[in-house]
């Protein structure tokens, strides 16, 4: 089977537009996203290639822009479809790109900087962890020892360039960053100083450290003081940024430091403003006011406008997503606090209904109540309010325009396209039009408009009111169905002749001859059923199955056997009926055998011993050989399942055989490990194991990362979680993730089953496997379902991927399917599967 992507087998519906037929043979409209892929707030420029035309953006997460190249910010994580509509005079058409954008889970996001990244030594940097990983452990690079602080200060005392690594763990995982030659440490001068706290919240107090010997020193900290110390303390009581000058005499000659801008001390209080709404339509007013004023301060509003008042109100025009800012100045010192929300304008919506006469429209908007509106329906007409209603005299598309005038300086401008079309007739449909009495069916009108009633008439007597009613028929026979609806100025009905069929399911019946006895037991079955299309299906209970009307079956071991037949009628309408046929065991039988053992990995030599008062006999081994032996000793060389008879005779009984289905089962050593791979597994076992170990306590110890075993419930159509205590079995399927490669020993049982393997199948997918020692086709492993399964898919654990999927009738006979692996199987009824004797 070739593996394909499971995404291949869901039901998507994709479909990518790119219409350029009409598009002039100078240009072609498209679009790019930069950037496409990030964290959240993800702030995108869309940039269209294309003519000054009118375009139309959808981005993917509910919000629209009519702007030709904006700027669109997403603030949740996923995958975003941006379709782009143009109209440029007659031209009109759409670019539509699936998985355009892709915004990350920002609960994953971890990265570092540093400040300074360069300058003398010694350098004395502070590193800054974005996001919150933790176990945290930092390499600076230069031989020192590592730190686990989350935001450390580092001090490089010697010239160099420095790599410094981040490791962290997150959510599970751990990882590392690495950033090479990130710090950069220059040889030092011969005089220097720093302060001890280059930043803060005035009032600071910091101490200034000179590196290098001088003969006097003298300080201008920038605020009117000075110090004559060498390394002296000094106090900063207001905010700002300061420069520094150090004048230092060595041998009677001055020399002067100056280090501009380097001290920068933030107000206790910093300046801020609020912004009211955040969310609304165009045109929006949003109202701004600053919070503790500074020395001067200036609003930008995220659509290169300003504001410089205490409260200032601003209007935007146009959908998008807008960052405003306040930038603020004191003593100096000048700082940008951005609004940790963005201001969220829609474009306003045109809103459309139908009216009550043909090509009548009501048009209303979603817009901010209160304003001016006007209206232009594309075809010369023109109209005012918040909600108009206008009539078409012509079939066409149409182009409706919406003007809103804003309150507070700006206008928003918004389209809709609409396409007028002439009067529908009336008319209906109905799913599924055939089926198998008691039929079902869902009708839906389709109508030009809003009758005043209407009547539908089933043809079997019954009617509704209903405008898509759901209609049971009960009877088998064709159907003719009548809709009627009265409307204001006429009245319009629909006939449709045998328009549903439904169709008899035939009762089978039979007969089996004799119902019960010793076994060995032949049984003649004969199909008595009438008023059939001559399609039937033997399953005798004993993985044997049959199509013959009539049929002799032999039952070889004394058990009950669960005998059902079903038959195909019109329609594919099926009708199964059972009966118990019930094989005693003789209280003594004349002869019989045994062999030791019986299971076991190929080769498997088994010791046979013959009872019973013989005067001849044979053994057939079941693998082409025999013996006359009493007590004969025989090796299967190959892995297979073995049925031994025994032919034996006398001078008062005659002869008689005696055969023993699936009594040898010798295994391949293929079959006494199961090998899981990293990632999820799609696992059976191939037979029945031995008491202890044929439960999930096989798989404990295995490292499933937090995962649970998993099966699939067929007939509440559900995952079901499986514990410790529950069976593995070989007809059954499980679901297990593993997080490295892993051998699960099995230890086969040494008697096997008393009776056949049997399970229950729905209609629909199950997860299912088989019973068997060896690889085989999808038509043998499936054979006692053969005429209800319809598709099988496997699993590869090695790509993580499912195959392709296997149709019964087209690839099933060449196929391999491993007793070891699980399948999706889907039947077209429900029934039991009955496996092999193993």
């Amino acid at each position: 089977m070739t593996p394909i992507c499971l995404a291949e087998y869901e039901e998507i519906l994709e479909n990518v537009s790119n219409d350029t037929t009409n598009v002039s043979a100078e240009w072609t409209v498209d679009y790019t996203a930069s950037p496409f892929e990030g964290y959240p707030p993800l702030c995108v420029q869309f940039t269209v290639t294309g003519p000054d035309g009118d375009y139309s953006w959808d981005f993917g997460d509910g919000t629209s822009s009519n702007v030709m190249n904006p700027v669109h910010c997403y603030r949740q994580k996923g995958n975003y479809w941006v379709k782009l509509k143009y109209f440029y005079g007659t031209i009109s058409g759409e670019v539509s790109k699936p998985d355009c954008v892709k915004v990350n889970d920002p609960d994953y996001y971890v990265d570092f900087s540093a400040d300074p990244t360069n300058g003398s030594a010694p350098l004395t940097t502070r590193f800054t962890i974005t996001g919150n990983p933790t176990n945290i452990i930092w390499h600076f690079g230069d031989g020192s020892d590592d730190s686990t602080e989350k935001n450390p200060s580092h001090q490089f005392v010697y010239p160099g360039n420095y790599s410094p690594t981040l490791t962290y763990c997150l959510a599970g995982a751990c990882d590392k960053i690495s950033k090479f030659n990130y710090i950069e440490v220059e040889e030092g001068k011969d005089i220097d100083f720093l302060a001890e706290r280059e930043a803060g919240i005035a009032p600071v107090c910091t101490r200034f450290i000179v590196t290098g010997e001088a003969d006097a020193f003298k300080w201008d900290f920038g605020d009117g003081q000075v110090s004559y110390e060498k390394s002296p303390v000094h106090c900063f009581a207001e905010s700002g940024t300061y420069t520094i000058s150090m004048t230092y005499t060595i041998d009677g000659a001055p020399y002067t430091l100056t280090k501009n801008r380097y001290l920068t001390y933030t107000p206790r209080q910093k300046p801020d403003f609020t912004i009211v709404p955040l969310e609304g339509v165009a045109p929006l007013c949003v109202d701004y006011k600053i919070i503790n004023p500074s020395q001067s301060w200036e609003y930008h509003f995220g659509d290169n406008s300003t504001g410089t008042g205490a409260q200032d109100t601003h209007c935007y025009g146009k959908s998008g997503t807008y960052f405003p800012s306040l930038t603020y100045c004191s003593n100096d010192y000048c700082d940008i606090i951005e609004s940790p929300s963005p201001v969220l304008v829609h474009q306003p919506r045109i809103l459309l209904a139908a009216g009550k006469t043909p090509n009548e429209y009501s048009f209303s908007t979603d817009a901010p109540k209160g304003l001016k509106y006007s209206w232009d329906f594309g075809d010369g007409s023109r109209g005012e309010g918040a909600a108009v209603k206008h009539i078409y005299s012509t079939q066409g598309t149409y182009r409706v325009s919406l003007v809103v005038n804003g309150i507070c300086g700006c206008n928003a401008v918004t389209t809709k396209e609409i396409s007028v079309k002439p009067k529908e007739k009336l008319g209906f449909t109905a799913t599924p039009l055939s089926g198998c009495a008691p039929h079902c069916v869902q009708f839906n009108e389709q109508s030009p408009e809003i009758p005043l009633s209407r009547l539908w008439e089933f043809g079997d007597g019954d009617t509704s009111e209903d405008k898509n009613p759901f209609h049971c028929y009960q009877f088998p026979g064709p159907y003719t169905v009548t809709l009627t609806d009265v409307f204001t100025n006429e009245t319009e009905k629909v006939v449709k002749e045998n328009y549903i069929t439904a169709h008899a399911v035939p009762r089978p019946s039979f007969t089996a001859y004799p119902p019960n006895g010793y076994a060995p037991l032949t049984v003649h079955f004969s199909d008595t059923t009438i008023d059939y299309s001559e399609k039937r299906y033997w399953n005798f209970g004993d993985t044997v199955t049959s199509t013959e009307k009539n049929i002799d079956h032999r039952f070889d071991e004394p058990g009950t056997y669960n005998v059902t037949l079903t038959v195909w009628g019109a329609g594919n309408c099926r009708g199964t009926k059972s009966q118990v046929i019930e094989v005693l065991k003789k209280e003594k039988d004349l002869y019989d055998f045994s062999g030791l053992p019986r299971r076991g990995v190929a080769p498997l030599c088994t010791s046979y011993k013959v009872s019973g008062n013989i005067q001849q006999s044979e053994l057939d081994f079941g693998d082409g050989q025999t013996t006359p032996d009493r007590n004969p000793f025989h090796c299967y060389e190959t892995a297979g399942v073995y049925s031994p008879t025994l032919h034996a005779c006398d001078s008062v009984s005659g002869c008689e055989d005696v055969k023993k289905p699936s009594y040898i089962v010798a295994v391949s050593p293929h079959y006494l490990n199961m090998t899981l791979y990293p990632g999820w597994n799609l696992f059976s076992v191939p037979v029945t194991l031995e008491n202890g170990y044929n439960t999930m306590k096989i798989l404990s110890g295995i490292n499933t990362a937090g995962h649970s075993v998993l099966t699939w419930n067929s007939t509440h159509r559900s995952w079901e979680r499986m514990k410790q205590d529950d069976p593995v079995t070989p007809l059954s399927a499980f679901f297990i993730y593993v997080s490295d490669k892993v051998t699960v020993p099995l230890v086969i049982s040494s008697e096997g089953p008393e009776n056949n393997l049997t399970r229950n199948l729905d209609g629909g997918w199950n997860l299912v496997s088989f019973a068997d020692i060896m690889t085989v086709s999808a038509d043998e492993a499936f054979r006692p379902v053969e005429e209800f399964w319809s598709y099988a898919i496997g699993f590869d654990a090695l790509k993580q991927r499912y195959y392709g999927p296997v149709t019964k009738g087209v690839d099933s006979a060449i196929s391999e399917m491993d007793p070891k692996q699980g399948y999706w199987l889907f039947m077209n009824g429900s029934v039991q599967m009955i496996g092999k004797k193993l």
